[in-house]
């Protein structure tokens, strides 16, 4: 089953705490998404050739995020994109 199918995907591993952030971010926000946990559901080998073949980056991390089909990074990367979200949706309303 290709990974691209996953519109929203966090590839994750058992005892992570970044994961297990990440995760409770997305569910805080709403976001429906699909956790697949290395070693289990998917191989680390594969984890890391697609994200290169996305991102053009070689990871050996986890957890690696996708939102809308597109790669995000780990946990700090998705905080950070987070934190532009909101950012954006507070100057939406600026007025001069």
């Amino acid at each position: 089953m290709p990974l691209s199918k996953y519109s929203n995907l966090i590839i994750t591993q058992p005892n992570c705490p970044y994961c297990v952030r990440a995760k409770a971010l997305l569910d805080d926000r709403g976001t429906d998404y699909t956790s697949l946990s290395l070693g289990t559901d998917l191989a680390k080998e594969d984890m890391v050739e697609y994200v290169e073949t996305v991102a053009n980056v070689r990871v050996n991390t986890v957890p690696q995020i996708f939102l809308d089909g597109v790669y995000i990074g780990g946990h700090d990367d998705l905080v950070a994109f987070l934190e532009r979200q909101t950012d954006a949706d507070d100057l939406s309303d600026f007025e001069l």
